[in-house]
């Protein structure tokens, strides 16, 4: 199993700049994870970077990952641009991590390429999209993005990309574009389906 963009402790940061904001998104946040966990049992989680918010929520988001360690045979955390070295070095970050025909990275640097996957998966753009009634309704939903990639680079046996949405429900998420999108899965709490 693998998530992107927990931005936990989201709450804490923007409190400390003076926000008025709930702190109900690490407890959601929380409950989320450990439910997929509980039903599905992966013999490993991938976290795809970006797991902490900020310098600030470093210990909350160390104490939150000794919990989730409890819950899954193994963790594999990848470092955001988010992730800093307070995190980093007593979690034992990696950049990337294959397994299979998949090259997990978040997706805000290049990667070696130097790779037998075939399938990228990052995080980093929190790809959303965003439905409108005309009478000025929105409703925004985070999706998971499938696209073929260039095939210019002869060396490199990467086809294809996936983004994953980000998991945060603070990360609201925007337009994803690319020109070679093939597919876009629209992703909720209790129901993921395809964008026709």
């Amino acid at each position: 199993m693998a998530v992107a963009d927990l931005h936990y402790g989201y709450e804490s940061t923007r409190r400390r700049q003076g926000a008025l904001i709930p702190e109900w998104g690490r407890d959601r946040l929380q409950s989320q994870l450990l439910s997929l966990l509980a039903d599905h049992q992966p013999q490993r989680l991938i976290l795809v970077g970006d797991i902490m918010d900020s310098a600030a929520s470093a210990e909350e988001t160390l104490n939150f990952l000794h919990r989730l360690r409890l819950h899954v045979p193994q963790l594999i955390c990848l470092t955001g641009n988010h992730d800093r070295p307070s995190l980093r070095r007593p979690a034992d970050f990696l950049t990337q991590h294959e397994e299979g025909p998949f090259l997990f990275h978040h997706g805000h640097q290049k990667v070696s390429t130097s790779t037998s996957a075939e399938i990228e998966v990052i995080g980093h753009h929190h790809p959303a999209h965003s439905f409108r009634d005309g009478a000025g309704l929105r409703l925004k939903l985070p999706c998971l993005i499938q696209e073929s990639l260039p095939s210019d680079d002869s060396n490199s046996t990467l086809r294809e990309r996936w983004v994953l949405p980000a998991f945060s429900p603070w990360a609201a998420g925007g337009a994803y574009s690319s020109s070679s999108a093939r597919r876009t899965w629209l992703c909720t709490p209790g129901r993921v389906w395809p964008l026709l």
